[in-house]
């Protein structure tokens, strides 16, 4: 296994400004108005800066139709502008690395103050205008905008103590914060497919799919939670997807 390309990716700056994004940050789906013009330049600026290796972000004006309506589920409607998480599907766990990416950029959004939802199948492909090479996918995409209403003062979440293989009170704080900001994670339909386990200073994240979007935003959550504590990042095995080992106070 190829060594994890997060370690050392982020500066401690985007990684307090994603730890501080988090809580407010929700899924949107109907939008009054698009980004600003320094906003739109913000976003072009961070979607440059937040993509590892083997990802890149497109930000377009949203195609007509780009988003289908699913019966039960509020349409998406609004968005002026939208952007494309493409992945090398050469690359190693590409769509964990474009799940960690865009996550970042989706977190450089909030703390701008534009409005975001991940979205990876219920979209047109053929609506999607991105120039592509060959090996690569657009994996996920997203509107961008201003909220239409006042975000949810309640967002359905599993327990913390259900995500975690152990009582999470009793793990360092840093690996409660970590777990606790996995659990404000989004994730397809809400399923929250992962699961925490702690010892010997790690803590591993565990789900069915190691290459998944789901999985890469939970690491870029962990990542922020992290804070300034020295810590690197292992890719794991079988149902391990990776293990975050920190370097902690005596």
């Amino acid at each position: 296994m190829e060594e994890c390309p997060l370690n050392g990716f982020y500066s401690p700056a985007q990684r307090e400004r994603y730890r501080q994004a988090i809580p407010g940050r929700y899924s949107c789906r109907a939008y009054k108005a698009g980004p600003d013009a320094d906003q739109l330049a913000a976003l072009h600026y961070a979607a440059a800066r937040v993509c590892l290796p083997g990802v890149r972000i497109e930000i377009v004006p949203c195609p007509d139709r780009l988003f289908l309506h699913v019966p039960l589920v509020d349409p998406i409607r609004g968005a002026s502008h939208a952007a494309y998480f493409i992945a090398d599907m050469d690359a190693c766990l590409p769509r964990a690395l474009a799940g960690i990416s865009g996550e970042a950029f989706v977190l450089e959004a909030a703390a701008l103050g534009v409005d975001t939802c991940w979205v990876s199948a219920t979209y047109r492909r053929g609506a999607v205008d991105a120039d592509l090479a060959e090996n690569e996918r657009v994996v996920a995409v997203t509107p961008l905008g201003v909220a239409e209403k006042e975000p949810p003062t309640a967002r359905k979440r599993k327990k913390l103590a259900d995500i975690c293989t152990t009582p999470p009170e009793k793990w360092p704080l840093w690996a409660y914060q970590a777990a606790e900001a996995v659990r404000r994670a989004p994730s397809a339909v809400n399923m929250q497919p992962w699961s925490l386990s702690y010892t010997q200073h790690t803590l591993r994240l565990l789900g069915r799919r190691a290459d998944s979007l789901d999985m890469g935003i939970a690491m870029l959550h962990m990542e922020a939670a992290a804070g300034d504590a020295l810590h690197l990042w292992q890719w794991g095995e079988d149902k391990c997807v990776a293990h975050l080992i920190v370097e902690e106070n005596k």
